[in-house]
């Protein structure tokens, strides 16, 4: 058991050099080499728990994903329905350090993956599961009633999903042209916008009618 533990940890924490090195200095530098000396390692200790530098990637890139969706998971147990969608919804847009950061290193490896199928693998599961949450998110809004029950869902979770993909993308390109604060309030008209209610309509739900 110690040894499985053990094995976990420095995983991550290999996993966590990667993205510092990323960070600094973009992909092409997290060589095997690079990240055994960022945490403090030799080379033959990474290529212990990780064959290759393409396997070393693939994991970083998934620990990454799973990292952000841990948080999501924590947000969908919030009991007020529109601070719980937020919460959810927030995770998935550069606004705090930490999730800053982590897009900046996610941007970097989907790049890659138009080169890399492991990479590709990795990102198509993500793109899939954001897509499947928002789709869940606008099912179970009109399921509530809190929106029209001829909303068509999937394509009102590509707006929703191509609005997250415009904010993300403006405030990792041009961070000078939209603030942390007015990227949530972008999010945040265009949810109520959807709600027949009013901007408090999804407040003055029931949370305890159903849970997204």
């Amino acid at each position: 058991m110690v040894r499985s533990i053990d094995k976990t940890l420095r995983r991550q924490e290999l996993a966590e050099a990667v993205w510092r090195i990323i960070l600094r200095e973009g992909l092409d530098a997290a060589s095997v080499r690079n990240v055994a000396s960022e945490a403090n390692l030799s080379a033959g200790s990474v290529r212990h728990f990780f064959s290759s530098q393409a396997e070393l990637h693939v994991f970083a890139m998934e620990a990454l994903s799973d990292r952000v969706a841990s948080r999501i998971a924590q947000a969908a147990t919030i009991d007020d329905l529109r601070t719980r969608i937020m919460a959810m919804l927030a995770e998935l847009l550069p606004v705090t350090d930490r999730s800053e950061s982590e897009f900046r290193i996610w941007m970097q490896f989907v790049l890659r993956a138009q080169f890399d199928v492991r990479l590709e693998l990795v990102a198509k599961a993500t793109i899939d599961a954001v897509r499947d949450l928002l789709l869940h998110v606008v099912a179970s809004q009109r399921e509530l009633g809190l929106i029209s029950e001829h909303t068509d869902i999937e394509d009102t979770a590509i707006e929703l999903n191509a609005l997250i993909d415009g904010l993300m993308f403006e405030r990792l390109a041009a961070p000078h042209m939209i603030s942390r604060e007015q990227t949530m309030a972008v999010l945040a008209r265009w949810l109520d916008s959807r709600y027949g209610g009013g901007p408090h309509a999804m407040a003055e739900h029931d949370p305890t009618v159903s849970r997204v």
